[in-house]
C-alpha cells in the first residue's frame, strides 16, 4: 500500500492540532514558534512583545531560535525594558500597518513581519528571516498559523480572566505564581531567604479587600456593587506596573504580585493605592475604602504560605480600624502577630 504523502495543508492542520492541545499561554507560544520553524524553515525567527507609548511602538525580544533550539526571555518584564523601534524599519511598518504581513529586504536577507493583533492593537509580532524571499505558499502558511495562534491565545486569555473585571482569575493563580517564582527569584541572595527577613525582600504578595462591601450591596444593590468592583480593577491597573500580576479572587478580594521592589517602596506603592481608592468618588456609593495585607515572597514560598501570611496581615488591618496597609513580617517583628494566628469566629469584613 502506498504511503500517503503529507501535503502543506496536512502539515498545517497537524501543527494546529498540537497548538490547540495546550492550555498554558507559554506553551501555546512555544508551539507556535516550533510550528513556524518546521513549516517555513526560515534562517531565523524572532518574536517580539509590543507596547505602545503615545504614537510610537516599543518592543522587547520575547523568543528566538538558534537552529532548532528555542529560547525565551523572562515572561515578567518591566516597562523600562522595552525599547523604541526605529522609524521606517520593517518591524515598525508592520505594526503601523496593523494587519496581515509586511515583507521586504533587510540587510543581506529577506524579512517578513507578521503582527499579532488583539482588539485591533498589536501585542506581539513575529519576524521571520530568510536568505531569499519566501514563496506565496510559505507566507500563506505562516499567516494562517499566526492567525490560529492569535485566535486561540485570545480564547485562552478569556478563560483566564475574571468576566466582570477583566483581571486574572483565581484558577490561574497557582500557575501564575509558579512563573512569578521561577522568573523573579532566580537572582535571590540566599542569605535573604530567611522567612523572617521580611524587610530584605524584593518580591511581594498583597491581598486587597474592600471594606464593608456587603453594606454596599445591601444599601445600593448588586448593580452598583459590580460597578465598584469594575472601577476598583481600573484603579489597580492605573496604580501598578504592567509586570505586576493583578487577580480577582472572587467577591471583593483582589491579589497583587510584585517583584523587584524593596520594602519601603512596596509599602508606599500599596499605601498610595489605598489613598487613591479612598479619594475616588464611586457613582451613587460615594467613598469606599480598602484594607491591604502583604508579605514577602522567597524561593521557598508556596501559594498557600504567602496567601496565608498576607491574609493574617489583612485580618489584623480589618480588626484594627480598616483603611490601612499592614505587612505580615512587620507585625511579627512587632509581636502583634505570632507565627500562626488562629482566627476566631469574629467577622471583620
Amino acid at each position: 500500500m502506498q504511503k500517503h504523502k503529507m501535503t502543506s495543508s496536512d502539515e498545517l492542520l497537524a501543527y494546529v492540532e498540537v497548538l490547540t492541545r495546550q492550555r498554558d499561554s507559554s506553551l501555546v507560544r512555544l508551539s507556535a514558534m516550533q510550528s513556524l520553524l518546521m513549516l517555513i524553515r526560515p534562517e531565523s525567527i524572532r518574536l517580539f512583545d509590543v507596547m505602545k507609548k503615545g504614537d510610537r511602538y516599543s518592543v522587547i525580544l520575547a523568543a528566538w531560535n538558534e537552529g532548532a533550539l528555542l529560547h525565551f526571555s523572562d515572561p515578567l518584564v518591566t516597562e523600562d525594558k522595552f525599547e523604541q523601534i526605529a522609524a521606517d524599519s520593517l518591524l515598525e511598518k508592520s505594526l503601523v500597518k496593523g494587519g496581515g504581513y509586511f515583507c521586504g529586504i533587510q540587510g543581506s536577507g529577506y524579512v517578513c513581519c507578521i503582527p499579532v493583533l488583539m482588539d485591533d492593537e498589536p501585542v506581539s509580532v513575529f519576524e521571520i528571516q530568510g536568505k531569499e524571499p519566501f514563496s506565496a505558499e510559505q507566507i500563506a502558511m505562516a499567516s494562517g498559523m499566526v492567525s490560529v495562534y492569535r485566535n486561540y491565545l485570545g480564547l485562552l486569555e478569556d478563560s483566564q480572566r475574571d468576566t466582570l473585571t477583566g483581571l486574572l482569575n483565581r484558577k490561574t493563580f497557582d500557575s501564575g505564581f509558579s512563573v512569578f517564582l521561577t522568573s523573579a527569584l532566580r537572582s535571590d541572595d540566599p542569605q535573604h531567604n530567611d522567612r523572617r527577613s521580611h524587610k530584605e525582600g524584593s518580591h511581594w504578595l498583597a491581598v486587597v479587600d474592600i471594606d464593608h462591601f456587603k453594606r454596599v450591596n445591601d444599601t445600593f444593590g448588586h448593580l452598583y456593587g459590580d460597578e465598584v468592583l469594575i472601577l476598583m480593577a481600573n484603579l489597580m491597573r492605573s496604580s501598578f506596573r504592567q509586570a505586576d500580576r493583578l487577580y480577582r479572587f472572587g467577591g471583593e478580594e483582589f491579589v497583587v504580585l510584585m517583584r523587584d521592589v524593596d520594602f519601603a517602596d512596596v509599602k508606599k506603592k500599596l499605601d498610595d493605592f489605598r489613598g487613591k481608592v479612598a479619594q475616588h468618588v464611586f457613582p451613587q456609593v460615594g467613598q469606599v475604602t480598602i484594607s491591604i495585607g502583604f508579605t514577602s515572597v522567597v524561593s521557598t514560598s508556596t501559594p498557600a504560605m504567602v496567601l496565608g501570611e498576607a491574609d493574617e496581615a489583612l485580618y489584623y488591618a480589618k480588626g484594627h480600624g480598616r483603611n490601612q496597609v499592614r505587612c505580615y513580617g512587620e507585625l511579627v517583628e512587632q509581636k502583634l502577630l505570632t507565627e500562626k494566628t488562629v482566627h476566631t469566629e469574629a467577622d471583620f469584613f
